[in-house]
């Protein structure tokens, strides 16, 4: 999973799920939750976007402002948490 594959997915969602397309110029660092882009509840759509996209598990310790506070942020720990998910040992 690559970095600019994930950003984009995510700017993706959000232009098309959150903003309805709408052209804000949403990039890397805009700040989603101090712009008001997102609140609880499309925090809880992104995290279940998230889940079934990339297969990641977001626990709940995880959903807080500093995870979420622009496409960066939520992009790196995406990464992380698929990182730490390939490192759990497998049953067989």
């Amino acid at each position: 999973m690559k970095q600019s594959e994930v950003l984009a997915s995510l700017k993706g969602y959000i232009s098309r799920g959150i903003l309805d397309g709408q052209d804000i110029g949403l990039d890397a660092s805009t700040p989603l939750l101090e712009w008001g882009i997102i609140n609880s509840i499309e925090i809880a759509r992104l995290v279940s976007f998230i889940q079934d996209r990339f297969g990641v598990e977001i626990p709940g310790e995880k959903i807080v402002f500093e995870y979420f506070r622009d496409l960066t942020t939520i992009t790196s720990l995406v990464l992380e948490l698929a990182q730490a998910d390939l490192a759990k040992p497998r049953k067989a």
